[in-house]
């Protein structure tokens, strides 16, 4: 006899719900549980597969629970009854407690160690906060088991559990005081669709074309040749164009001596497709730094942040390092730290430059660009703008939206993720859904555009999987990344993020808790985990839990109105507006819906935005925080952020 992957020693179950809880035994078997006093029945089916119902139960344990076809019993311990969450999306909620990839000399301490910290130090019972893992895999198959483990978020094991869903279990645990489980479920740079079954992609207009293409891909037998299909995107490398030859350096782009005047600036960190310089394919970098004369034949080196996804980086016209070749997609994350030979540093004015290569997905050089001289212990950061030149635009390659890499291995496949990472769940009795994505769909206009409907189908479909047409989902607002930038009508974030707050204000059940001020420009994964979960505990403990003291969110726009000279907003969820880091230009008006241009003078009354305009009566529209990285000026008395909108102004 075999349990789920659920069911196992040390498992939090739900409270206060019937529990479904299945397994496989002897064909036509009478089945039967036991807990305390309690005995529930079933019996296996002619395959073996069963199905007990547990009545409701409160938050408590451990208990000890046995299951038995009446050859074989099965004896779990250490159970727990509490409330059990699932933490799913992309690379940000899979972001683990224990990780930080950008870590280096010049960061000893950075805020992902100092948060960690703090969460074994506050972390009321370890031992009644639980985790279990469902791993990373696209096998294209209607996968029925997963192998994980619960695990306490002790100090052996919580770096194990994704951040944010740490810190939210941590903050419920504090203040309901009872057993809290979450299993985690996500894979990093992963569109909506991936996570939908296809059921509900056939029902959804923008996405029933994917369930075509999705049988189309299961004909190609490369996908099969090995066994690793169901792990490896087999063929995805093959289909991506590799990197050819180093054009630049024939050129000496690499060297002093060239001229690069010519050449257009650009903002590091950041994408130089994002910032519209080119698509996927190789760029140029080049930037000249002032160093002090005691660095002068000193061993030197040299962080040049992370870099998507290949690169080859120069000190004074010599190669100092590479990371990755061909067509690569795996060294994105990676830190570069080279070493800069003493012979090199010759001169105290120097050339960086570096030559990336992306064959797909995004273009980015992210983090910090740091010269350090260990002898001495001083370092340089390198900020500003660089010198960019593109070396070959192959144009934007997304493998996420292209039918020519569906299939086993690759996770964006549309409802692969669904079958392989999420149907293994049902139709466990859980609380509710915390959700961390978008980034991926924020790539593709189509998708970015239809993410509403997109993002409302799976929710649906979640429910109707999880039996439970109430079950809370609670999404995170994209947190703020990228070049800062007041306004920009061609953001990919800001429509996503209307999406999520239209969706959080008109879909029931469903609710949001905006990142949109604790992001980082460099990184599209900030650090700062922490108030993540707690801002999600927040819309828990407020929303589910019926603990209305608690503030559940930043303002909420209810109306917006124009009168002869001025243009006032209304906002719920807050007593008292706070205007912050003193930027106005977060507001901007339009009369078209087209063009925008900032606000006059802001002022806040209660809860109340006062926009002094002398043509208000022309005023149709309002925008707030249109950006990829705006400024968050907009608080509650909770200090809390206002998410970012775009509304109609009344008349």
């Amino acid at each position: 006899m075999r349990l789920a992957d659920l069911f196992q020693t040390g498992a939090v179950l739900q409270r206060d719900r019937i529990v479904p809880l299945w397994g496989w035994a002897e064909p036509e078997s009478l089945i039967t549980g036991e807990l305390d006093d309690t005995k529930v029945f079933c019996r296996s089916a002619a395959d073996g597969f069963f199905m007990l119902y547990w009545p409701e139960h409160p938050a408590g344990g451990p208990y000890t629970l046995k299951i038995s076809d009446g050859a074989e019993t099965v004896v779990l311990e250490d159970i727990l009854f509490g409330e059990v969450w699932l933490a799913s999306g992309q690379s940000n909620m899979y972001y683990q407690l224990g990780s930080d990839s950008r870590t280096d000399k010049s960061d000893p301490d950075p805020v992902a160690r100092q948060q960690e910290r703090e969460f074994y130090r506050s972390l009321k019972n370890p031992f009644q906060c639980r985790f279990i893992t469902v791993p990373m895999l696209a096998s294209s198959c209607h996968e029925s088991c997963f192998k994980g483990k619960w695990q306490s978020m002790t100090k052996e094991h919580a770096g194990n559990c994704s951040a944010v869903s740490a810190w939210f279990a941590h903050y419920l645990q504090q203040d309901l005081n009872i057993p809290i489980g979450v299993i985690n479920s996500a894979w990093g740079g992963t569109v909506a669709e991936a996570w939908m079954s296809s059921t509900a992609l056939a029902g959804n207009p923008h996405t029933r074309d994917l369930i075509h293409k999705y049988f189309i891909s299961h004909q190609r037998p490369n996908n099969y040749r090995t066994a690793d299909s169901c792990n490896l995107a087999i063929g995805l490398q093959e289909r991506l164009r590799p990197d050819g030859e180093n054009e630049g350096a024939k050129q000496r782009f690499h060297t002093p001596e060239f001229d690069d005047s010519s050449w257009r600036q650009m903002e590091l960190p950041g994408s130089w497709i994002a910032q519209k310089i080119a698509g996927n394919g190789a760029v140029w970098v080049r930037k000249k730094v002032s160093i002090p004369p005691t660095w002068l034949g000193k061993e030197l080196l040299f962080s040049a942040g992370t870099i998507d996804k290949q690169d080859i980086t120069y000190f004074n016209g010599s190669e100092i390092g590479r990371t990755g070749s061909g067509a690569s997609m795996t060294a994105w994350d990676i830190l570069r730290v080279y070493t800069v030979p003493a012979a090199l540093v010759n001169t105290t004015e120097v050339l960086l430059a570096i030559r990336a290569y992306s064959a797909a997905f995004d273009g980015n050089f992210s983090g910090k660009r740091i010269l350090q001289c260990p002898e001495l212990g001083e370092s340089i950061e390198i900020t500003g703008s660089w010198k960019i030149e593109v070396e070959l635009d192959i144009g934007r390659v997304s493998p996420l939206y292209s039918a020519d890499f569906y299939g086993p291995g690759f996770q964006n496949t549309p409802s692969i993720l669904f079958d392989s990472m999420i149907r293994p769940l049902l139709p466990a009795a859980i609380a509710g859904v915390i959700w961390y994505q978008g980034e991926s769909n924020a790539l593709n206009v189509e998708s970015s555009q239809n993410y509403y409907s997109i993002l409302q189908s799976l929710i649906n479909d979640w429910r109707y999987s999880f039996q439970s047409w109430e079950m809370p989902f609670i999404m995170v607002q994209l947190a703020n990344y990228n070049k800062f930038a007041a306004y920009d009508a061609g953001s990919f974030w800001a429509p996503l993020r209307e999406s999520q707050r239209l969706l959080a204000k008109n879909h029931p059940f469903t609710f949001m808790a905006s990142a949109i001020d604790i992001g980082e420009a460099a990184d599209i994964h900030p650090q700062d985990k922490k108030n993540v979960g707690s801002r999600l505990a927040a819309v828990a403990l407020n929303n589910v839990y019926g603990q209305k003291n608690i503030v559940p969110g930043g303002p909420e726009i209810i109306t917006a109105e124009s009168f002869e000279d001025k243009v006032i907003l209304t906002f719920d969820n807050v007593k008292t507006l706070t205007l912050k880091n003193d930027c106005e230009q977060s507001f901007y008006l339009s009369d078209d819906g087209e063009n925008f241009t900032a606000a006059g003078k802001v002022t806040v009354s209660g809860n109340q935005v006062i926009i002094a305009e002398a043509d208000a009566a022309q005023v149709r529209f309002v925008r707030y925080a249109w950006s990829d990285n705006p400024a968050s000026t907009l608080y509650n008395e909770a200090g809390l952020p206002a998410s970012s909108f775009s509304v109609e102004v009344k008349r």
